[in-house]
């Protein structure tokens, strides 16, 4: 029991407190000595997560490695801009799984698509991709990515959202608004687009447009909270 706490105490100050300073310095003292190999397996796993986020990636792979995780040891050598250790891990990686996504992801990041993901691939691995390439400042990995977006679309309808929304949470705003525009006419009745065009509108300080686009989304999903809530955060009056 006072393993799992000190293994939550590290998770609240990561992902509830966003700091993984605090994190990595309340789970280090485990690193050496996990009583089984389950533990040990929690315990790198979330360092690694935790190490990545401070942009710590080789230290992050040699923890991966331990645990013969190739997959991982290849995306942190990819946030490097290591394309030879990529293909190395990646290349393990495919011998035990041939339609993993990281055959996927390495020919979008290299302008070399030779296999194309899945429409699940793409919901659960695109957005986060992007987050973390531009995190890493892999900027010709993200723009190759990106250049990808409308081949991806005819696979999963919402692929511009999700890139989108990922420039958008980044800061991203002067390139997040393209993709969130072609979402929309993508996926014309997905409430989701409206609410984040209307954070995009907001994030600008056109609120007349904000209030339009959140207005819209709860005429399609009336009880979609997060849209009621920012509406409601909105000014009254603007100039």
């Amino acid at each position: 029991m006072a393993f799992l706490s000190y293994i939550q105490e590290a998770r609240d100050f990561m992902f509830r407190d966003k700091d993984p300073a605090k994190a990595e310095a309340a789970l280090r003292p485990f690193l050496s000595q996990p009583e089984s190999a389950e533990e040990q397996r929690a315990v790198y796993e979330l360092m690694g997560i935790i190490l990545r986020a401070q942009s710590q990636y080789s230290e992050a792979a040699k923890l991966y490695q331990q645990l013969g995780d190739h997959y991982q040891v290849g995306y942190c050598a990819m946030l490097q801009g290591k394309t030879q250790p990529m293909q190395q891990a990646w290349g393990k990686m495919l011998a035990v799984r041939q339609n993993h996504w990281c055959i996927a992801l390495y020919g979008l990041i290299h302008r070399q698509l030779r296999s194309y993901p899945t429409i699940f691939q793409i919901r659960n691995h695109m957005e986060s991709d992007l987050a973390n390439l531009i995190a890493a400042q892999q900027t010709d990995y993200l723009e190759s990515f990106l250049s990808h977006v409308d081949l991806l679309t005819q696979i999963n309808l919402e692929t511009p959202k999700f890139a989108g929304r990922a420039l958008m949470n980044a800061g991203w705003l002067n390139r997040a608004g393209k993709y969130l525009l072609q979402g929309q006419k993508t996926l014309p009745n997905d409430p989701e687009i409206y609410f984040h065009l209307g954070q995009y509108s907001a994030a600008l300080d056109h609120i007349k447009e904000a209030r339009l686009m959140l207005k819209q989304c709860l005429m399609i999903s009336p009880t979609y909270r997060p849209a009621s809530e920012l509406l409601a955060s909105l000014p009254e009056h603007t100039p």
